[in-house]
């Protein structure tokens, strides 16, 4: 059993944040396409340049993660972890509130913005400071767990879009330049969430200041250039995964409400089957008798294949039931792949846990950037294309992987 105290409040406040931060990232995915829609039809856009907007809007957050994270795990070495967790809170909930009451598309875009800038401050920082809470021994686990927490919340948060997008409620609220209406209530519970969190955190992570644990001095730090290059392949997956993930989030959305006549909360339940498939299995994964019957390298491989085959099923099948049951298959594909690529990265990292975990967070934003607009620029030429293109990738890759995995070092 992994010995990792998860009765520290630090940690918990970390796991929490990351679990927080990603439900912005998710929550926006069953309301765009309808919110979009709504805001663009009153510029008169045509359903062409209105699927754009929902791709970039959903990409926009994590390009700007991408290059703002590196930044804040810099400032933190000189600042601290706290006051930057603290920050990116306060950012998270300055973007659901602007989101709550757009009226504009442009609005949408700043809350975004806003959000992928602040937000991807809890990030790098969180898995730093889980680096610094735990030995070296249980370090790989205790940021196993946090991958797990992001990861979660990126799952979880399309589930409370969808299940708090009420149009039924008919609510129309103008406060000048500001709207309120049925699809902010989503927005605006994360906000409170936000709201609430920030004093908990606070006092939660008050006595981390100064405790960053000294790096060891007996070996050397591996260059960047170098650890690139040893995380190559690693990195590869976690990209192909995550622009695969989001692909499919944004294009469910969109293909749920335009060809199988979805309202918002039915596509909010596939997604809640996602997050609790991912949720109960991904915990199970990285459990030492599920390693003594899979290794890692063996659960990647099959979650790429399993993934792949259940994004392509779920073009020849419409009734709900079975929706449903792809979907939660293709996230158990999702639980393989996760935790895994992340322990094996934070392993080969070494002693530069931390900085290794940075690269692949980098990379998984830009995957997150890519997803949603090739998805989007492909629904657009074929209703079948982004499902099927990406099913046809995640299944080479696992092909490829079981072909070479003799030479794989891990």
């Amino acid at each position: 059993m992994n010995k990792i105290s998860f009765v520290d409040k630090r940690l918990i406040a970390v796991f929490i944040s990351l679990f927080t931060v990603a439900l912005g990232f998710g929550v926006i995915l069953p309301v765009l396409p309808f919110y979009t829609e709504r805001l663009a039809l009153s510029t008169e856009a045509s359903p062409e340049s209105i699927t754009f907007h929902i791709g970039f809007l959903t990409s926009v957050y994590p390009f700007f993660q991408m290059f703002f994270a590196p930044l804040w795990g810099q400032w933190s070495d000189r600042l601290g972890r706290r006051p930057l967790i603290i920050a990116g809170l306060w950012g998270f909930v300055l973007m659901q509130l602007l989101i709550g009451v757009s009226t504009s598309l442009w609005m949408l875009y700043l809350a975004r913005i806003i959000g992928g800038i602040f937000t991807s401050a809890i990030i790098p920082v969180g898995y730093a400071l889980v680096s610094d809470l735990t030995s070296e021994k249980d370090r790989t686990v205790g940021i196993a767990w946090a991958g797990t927490s992001y990861s979660l919340g990126v799952v979880a948060g399309p589930v409370v879009g969808g299940l708090l997008s009420r149009t039924d409620l008919h609510l129309f609220l103008e406060l000048g330049h500001f709207l309120i209406n049925d699809y902010s209530a989503p927005f605006f519970f994360l906000a409170a969430i936000g709201l609430v969190l920030l004093p908990i955190v606070s006092r939660w992570l008050s006595n981390t200041e100064g405790g960053h644990e000294k790096k060891p001095t007996g070996s050397r730090p591996l260059k960047w250039r170098q650890m690139v290059w040893n995380l190559s392949l690693f990195l590869l997956l976690s990209f192909i995964y995550q622009a695969a993930l989001t692909l499919f989030e944004s294009v469910f959305s969109i293909y749920s409400k335009n060809e199988l006549q979805y309202d918002a909360i039915t596509i909010g339940y596939g997604f809640m089957v996602c997050a609790l498939v991912m949720g109960l299995l991904q915990p199970v994964v990285v459990s030492q008798k599920m390693k003594k019957i899979l290794s890692g390298l063996d659960q990647i491989i099959l979650g790429f294949g399993v993934f792949g085959f259940c994004i392509i099923l779920l073009l020849f099948t419409g009734q709900l039931f079975f929706v449903l049951i792809l979907v939660g298959l293709l996230a158990a594909g999702g639980a393989f792949i996760t935790p895994n690529i992340t322990s094996i990265i934070s392993l080969k990292g070494s002693r530069a846990a931390g900085e290794a975990l940075g690269i692949q967070n980098s990379v998984n934003s830009l995957g997150q950037v890519i997803g949603p607009i090739a998805g989007s620029w492909l629904l657009t030429m074929n209703k079948s294309l982004p499902y099927l293109l990406a099913g046809i990738t995640l299944i080479l890759a696992a092909l490829l992987l079981f072909g070479s995995k003799r030479n794989v070092i891990v």
